[in-house]
């Protein structure tokens, strides 16, 4: 039945939606408004407690009508009622059972007319909107879990129920289910080192909008709230969302630059926050770019030996760096001041985690150190590894920090105390990386012996040993049970961290082909890698597939190579250099956002 009656219809079952069709529905979802009866009637449309109100009506008074051929029942029903009431009366006496046998024989000697009217009776009480039936915030809880792709069916079901699908509570919740937060303003990219493209400078940035297509991209961007927006924020935010999977997963690169400094040196560390990037080298200083801008902000100099570590504060107060020199230098990123020297430390400073304001620092020295960036008071002092301390995480509001040793151990410090609440022993090499996931009470550690252990620290115990990778364990992030993990062996491999199982191992023709530096899981389901072989791949780790390559250097097999990455949502980020003096050392930028519909 047709929507703008006002009646109900169930709608029909669809083939199950691809991943490769998703965004379609998303410009689906974006349109479903716009049918040609809601433009004539626009005026006239009335809220979800109308159309509820109206649904109830429909389903509780069907109503209907006879071929013109068929009898008129009114007065039949009149002249008959002395002989019908004796057999209704005797129907209403039988058990269930007699009932349904009595009606069985009773349709099978009715002709095509009379199984028509009856039809026309039961029909309208199997029609009933069970959702107008509800209260509108209930209704807007259902529809709000259903997958995008069922949204957009419900949508074409009544007024009433594309009412509900373009509520703006809707949206907002489905938003918040699924852990989607609001977008800063869609970015510009266009002044600065983003006027030219990264291509023609040794990189080739794999798909890309070129010439007029570039320029028509960049207009486009220009016009970033559309219609959407206007009448849904939520849902506006919703399918930007799923441009920018779009543009990451398989359109074309719409804006790319490239930004060169330290000369010839390695960058050893990479950061992003909001609009600043941060990349500190061997050479001894950091420089601080603005991404918008394109451009170089300041240099940071102070240090005298490399710098190995940094951390950006997430309130964008502070720059932190540790460096060969044995210090810890806290910088003011608004304009490049030094505020604190932190002393200390008689060897390198190699890594550091930052949880407000409190910054714990690991050094080749063998001990951990815990800081007030604020203040520059060391607050604790931590002793107990045996060699260099590798790598290391804390959690200020679970006071709890673990660190990672050459000396094979994990430990695990109480903050406030000092005190070394467990030695987890049980790799048989240096370890490299940790994750701390502090809620779960679950840390993983890669190590050179080339397994990766999951451990309970409320324990001290080991829960899993994932064993798969032939060299050391150069990266892993964690999300839910899904640890995806990049090794110098080449490979990928996606893991569940609770029965210690490989899920997907990620190589083959389309895979790097020599060590891989960094990788970073996004909140879409893709994962992006780099390698020394010159090349970023992006990864589709829920279905273990590869997706595209992004980057390639021309020098890429003969020295050149990405160092490391970061990415946000929108942007990604490449260290690019070589070892043999084959490739200048720059940074890569490529721009996957896009404008609200």
């Amino acid at each position: 039945m047709d929507s703008s009656s006002g009646e109900c219809v169930t709608p029909c079952k669809s083939p199950p939606t691809s991943q490769s069709s998703i965004e379609s529905i998303a410009e689906e979802i974006g349109a479903f408004h716009e049918c040609p009866e809601e433009k004539q009637n626009s005026s006239k449309r009335k809220s979800p407690m109308d159309l509820a109100s109206q649904g109830k009506r429909c389903a509780r008074s069907p109503s209907f009508s006879m071929d013109s051929d068929e009898e008129s029942t009114a007065p039949a029903a009149i002249e008959d009622a002395h002989l019908i009431r004796p057999w209704v009366d005797q129907f209403q006496a039988m058990s269930r059972r007699c009932q349904r046998n009595a009606l069985l024989q009773l349709i099978s000697t009715c002709g095509l007319q009379h199984v028509r009217h009856v039809r026309q009776l039961i029909e309208p009480h199997f029609q009933k909107d069970f959702l107008a039936h509800l209260p509108v915030e209930l209704a807007i809880q259902i529809v709000a879990n259903l997958p995008m792709a069922d949204i957009v069916r419900a949508a074409r079901v009544s007024r009433f129920w594309r009412d509900i699908c373009e509520d703006d509570r809707m949206w907002r919740l489905k938003c918040e289910k699924e852990g989607l937060e609001p977008l800063p303003v869609p970015s510009e990219r266009v002044a600065g080192a983003w006027e030219q493209t990264a291509m023609g400078n040794g990189v080739t940035v794999v798909d890309h909008y070129k010439g007029a297509e570039l320029e028509l991209h960049r207009k486009t961007r220009e016009q970033s709230y559309g219609s959407v927006y206007s009448r849904s924020v939520w849902k506006a935010t919703y399918l930007r969302r799923c441009r920018i999977a779009a543009n990451w997963r398989r359109l074309p690169i719409g804006g790319s630059m490239v930004l060169r400094g330290h000369e010839e040196h390695v960058i050893t560390c990479l950061q992003i926050q909001g609009d600043m990037l941060v990349t500190g080298s061997d050479d001894n200083t950091l420089r601080v770019w603005s991404i918008e801008q394109g451009k170089l902000l300041f240099t940071l100099v102070g240090h005298t030996g490399g710098v190995w570590t940094s951390q950006l504060s997430t309130d964008g107060k502070y720059i932190i760096s540790g460096s060969t020199d044995r210090t810890v230098k806290v910088w003011s990123a608004k304009d490049g001041s030094l505020i604190h020297t932190l002393h200390g430390h008689t060897s390198t400073v190699r890594c550091m985690s930052l949880c407000r304001n409190i910054l714990v620092s690991g050094s080749r020295d063998t001990t951990l150190r815990a800081w007030n960036v604020d203040t520059g008071v060391c607050e604790q002092y931590l002793t107990g590894h045996v060699a260099a301390v590798r790598c290391v995480q804390f959690d200020l509001d679970d006071g709890r920090i673990v660190s990672g040793a050459y000396d094979f151990t994990i430990k695990v410090w109480d903050f406030e105390t000092g005190a070394c609440l467990y030695t987890l022993t049980g790799h048989t090499n240096r370890v490299y990386s940790l994750l701390l996931d502090a809620q779960r009470n679950i840390v993983v550690s890669g190590s050179l012996d080339t397994t990766i252990r999951v451990w309970d620290i409320s324990k001290g115990v080991c829960m899993s040993v994932l064993s798969g990778h032939h060299s050391l364990t150069s990266g892993m992030q964690l999300r839910g049970d899904i640890l995806v993990s990049c090794n110098a062996d080449s490979d990928v491999r996606v893991w569940n961290i609770r029965d210690g199982s490989c899920m997907y191992r990620l190589h083959g023709p389309n895979g790097h082909t020599s060590a891989i530096t960094s990788l970073q899981f996004l909140d879409n389901g893709i994962v992006v890698t780099s390698g020394d072989d010159g090349a970023v791949k992006l990864w589709d780790v829920v279905k273990g597939e590869f997706v595209r390559d992004l980057v390639r250097l021309s020098s890429g097999g003969s020295g050149g190579c990405i160092w490391r990455l970061k990415a946000t949502n929108n942007l990604l980020a490449c260290a690019a250099g070589s070892r043999n003096g084959t490739e200048d050392t720059k940074i890569i930028l490529l721009d996957f956002d896009a404008g609200y519909p």
